[in-house]
């Protein structure tokens, strides 16, 4: 209790450094601890099945003139059933879902429920292993009109009622009966859905392309037996997809693999890719907070040195010191977890922002470890380092003055601190500057005042109806429409031939009304838009790549059929600038359906809304949806947007962190210098020659660690930019730049503190010799 006495006594005489201690590592500890809960959250997808370790996702591979292409996660329709019946011995369980054929909301009565859903066959609960609470949905789910909920869901929709009999309606198109229940899903999982709905293969195979015959849209997994070899199995696969292929379209390759689930997200390019940059950056916030507070402490020995002497004159032993420093670092650090847990709280709203995910996500039980861990490393570094020093300052300290710099220590500590802020301000601007560019760059069409709406299915009456209602709105600046998709959102792939028929390459493709290109802000280089079937509009990769020189109009495109070329459009990008320019076929569309594009007088906000009542309004039975063409392509960089923000707080929090250790440590070494510069005044020096003399000292230590985390912050941009097609131009000015200004906020932050002392009267600093 004594020792614990001494050690409040302390903290209390130095209120100042210890709130500096307390607010740069509760700064720290938030930044850090948040960091490292998102990659841990992220490494943690799809480990909340059952015996994660035998469940597999299926994985799909084409072969064009000897060229494969990347795998990619959606397969033929019956892949994984082919699997099942092929390897029975191997193969415990398999499935085929699909999200495209749930992708419209759930109604019960006239409430909307916009839970993600998935349409999922008969074996889906026992290949993934969810637990079913109530139903049988090996045989429910082998008929059409089935849905099961998920616990939450249900009793969402229907309180304490019994689900299982009760009808709901999908998107007004068509009844489910509810047969079931199963347990919730977390959120981090690819596999995420609150609503299972039937897939029976017989009616899949009715309603799309549930075929070996192309139909690539479908995501499956299968459940392997004990003891099976993964391997092994894949090495099988080809020779079994070529067994169910019919003959005439093995004219290009096609085959398959499986690969664990766990390894799906977490191996996404960009995932892998933000791991390290959020790793690297939440241990230079750590390491920072850790030794800046061993900074102010060690910085404070030259004050703290005849205290620890009396206290071994009175039989304190070189443990007894170590255990109260500790005892001091572990109040400190407790007082900063509160501070933690305030800003966490108080910002919960950025903070889930910036984790992309709920802030209860990130601290289940089963990640505890990650804020017990931080905290735990932040001890060891930031209280054994000093507290090994203050138990070693001999007894002596109490009869003679303790003037030692400690330097050795100090300086490689300022060293990490200038170097880490240093990196994370490069990393910082390259993310900012790469957001904005893509923000800002020119897609090849123009998204701005364009509102979507999805009418795919309706018949010529229908589309008709809308295009005649709508265009001559007062809002309403230009409309147009398209068969299945947008640039933003990407579209389906149809095989491109030589003039033999041998498949050459895949291409994107879509069917567009002669005024699409016009109202999308597109460019047609030449010739014009198709005005009748057979009659085709392709971009200038796809001319690239067939190799067609300067004259592209009029030959012939072989894609199933001969089409002729009519018009050659400048390349627009598809999917956003994380991919290359990809060839595009767009066709004749005969009348409106599909998606609907409205071009908006300004105010957009208030029109989108007129926009979406009036659609509403005139078809009160159909779900209607508007969104933001430019808003969609904002959802696009949300990612890059959400570590802009993430790297923006970190190097506001360690500049701060480490202005703190730098004005602790500036302090301390002008009260162990003031006699030293006092002298120097009474000898001729001018305040300036003060300054100088330590924001020398101090530029020493800061101008090799500031070069030294550019250079690293440089390397790590390198890294991160190969996830995009377009990249904003970088060069070694912009680097020069940064690290000028962090010398100049450094310098800025030494000659302000020791303004006072270099116009001080040197005789107050002498009076007491």
């Amino acid at each position: 209790m004594k020792q614990l006495h001494y050690v409040i006594q302390t903290l209390l005489h130095s209120k100042g450094s210890n709130l500096l201690k307390v607010v740069s590592l509760g700064l720290g500890l938030t930044m850090s601890i948040l960091l490292f809960a998102r990659v841990a959250f992220e490494q943690s997808y799809d480990t909340c099945f059952p015996d994660t370790d035998r469940l597999y996702q299926v994985w799909s591979q084409f072969t064009v003139k000897g060229e494969k292409l990347d795998w990619q996660q959606q397969n033929c329709g019956p892949v994984a059933g082919g699997i099942l019946e092929s390897f029975p011995e191997q193969v415990e369980s398999a499935t085929c879902t699909s999200r495209w054929m749930a992708s419209s909301p759930l109604y019960y009565g006239n409430t909307r429920f916009n839970e993600t859903k998935i349409a999922a066959d008969s074996l889906f609960f026992r290949t993934m292993g969810i637990e079913v609470l109530s139903g049988n949905p090996v045989k429910d789910l082998q008929q059409p009109n089935i849905v099961y909920l998920s616990e939450t869901l249900a009793e969402k929709m229907f309180g304490g009622e019994n689900p299982i009999g009760k009808v709901v309606s999908y998107n007004h198109e068509r009844d489910l009966t509810v047969r079931g229940t199963y347990a919730d899903l977390p959120d981090n999982t690819t596999v995420k859905a609150d609503a299972v709905i039937s897939l029976p293969p017989s009616w899949a195979a009715e309603v799309a392309n549930y075929s070996w015959r192309g139909g690539d849209s479908y995501l499956q997994y299968i459940r392997l037996k004990p003891g099976v070899d993964a391997e092994t199995l894949n090495s099988r696969l080809g020779a079994m997809v070529d067994k169910y292929r019919p003959e005439e379209d093995k004219k290009f390759g096609y085959t398959a693999k499986i690969a664990p689930l766990r390894d799906t997200y977490r191996g996404y390019d960009s995932v892998s890719r933000s791991k390290v940059i959020l790793l690297v950056m939440g241990f230079s916030i750590l390491f920072i907070a850790a030794l800046n507070y061993a900074l102010i402490s060690i910085s404070s020995l030259s004050r703290r040195a005849k205290a620890v002497g009396v206290q071994k004159c009175n039989g304190a032993s070189s443990a007894g010191i170590f255990g109260m420093f500790l005892a001091e670092t572990t109040l400190i650090i407790g007082l900063s977890l509160v501070v933690m847990v305030f800003l966490l709280f108080a910002f919960q709203d950025f903070v889930e922002d910036t984790a992309a995910t709920r802030l209860a996500n990130l601290f289940t039980g089963n990640r505890l470890w990650v804020p017990v861990g931080t905290v735990v490393l932040l001890f060891l570094i930031g209280g054994v380092l000093p507290g090994q020093l203050f138990a070693r300052i001999p007894v002596t300290q109490v009869f003679r003055r303790y003037t030692e710099g400690k330097k050795g220590w100090k300086r490689p500590l300022l060293f990490v601190q200038f170097a880490g802020v240093a990196f994370i301000c490069g990393v910082m601007w390259m993310v900012a500057a790469q957001y904005s560019y893509v923000m800002n760059k020119d897609m090849g069409f123009s998204p701005a005042r364009v509102a979507v709406t999805s009418w795919i299915g309706i018949n010529k009456e229908v589309g008709d109806q809308v295009k005649a209602q709508f265009l001559n709105m007062p809002y309403v600046e230009a409309m147009t429409y398209s068969g299945t998709s947008t640039p933003v959102d990407g579209y389906s792939g149809t095989m491109v031939n030589n003039e033999a028929g041998q498949p050459l390459f895949s291409s994107r493709y879509d069917a567009w009304p002669e005024d699409y290109a016009n109202v999308m802000g597109m460019t047609l280089l030449e010739g014009r838009m198709p005005r009748t079937g057979g009659e085709v509009l392709v971009n200038e990769t796809l001319a690239k790549m067939m190799h067609w020189g300067d004259k592209v109009v009029g030959r012939q495109l072989n894609d199933g059929s001969n089409n002729t070329v009519v018009g050659l459009l400048k390349d627009f990008q598809i999917g956003g600038f994380y991919l290359e320019p990809m060839p595009f076929i767009a066709y004749y569309m005969y009348y409106p359906y599909g998606i609907f594009a409205f071009k908006l007088k300004e105010p957009f906000g208030d029109n989108l809304l007129k926009l979406q009542q009036a659609l509403a309004d005139a078809f009160p039975g159909r779900t209607v949806d508007v969104y933001s063409l430019e808003a969609k392509v904002a959802d696009l960089y949300n990612p890059v947007r959400v570590l802009r923000n993430a790297m923006m707080v970190a190097a506001l929090v360690m500049f701060l962190v480490m202005l703190m250790g730098l004005l602790g440590y500036t302090a301390d070494e002008v009260q162990r210098r003031s006699k030293e510069i006092a002298i120097r005044k009474v000898n001729g020096a001018e305040a300036t020659g003060i300054l100088e003399l330590l924001g020398r000292d101090i530029l020493w230590v800061a101008v090799p660690a500031v070069v030294v985390g550019v250079c690293a912050s440089a390397y790590v941009n390198g890294l991160w930019m190969d996830i995009f097609s377009a990249r904003v131009s970088t060069g070694w000015a912009v680097y020069v730049l940064v690290a000028i200004v962090n010398l100049l906020v450094i310098l800025g932050c030494v000659l302000w503190r020791t303004w006072h002392i270099a116009n001080e009267n040197p005789v107050l600093s002498l009076k007491s010799e």
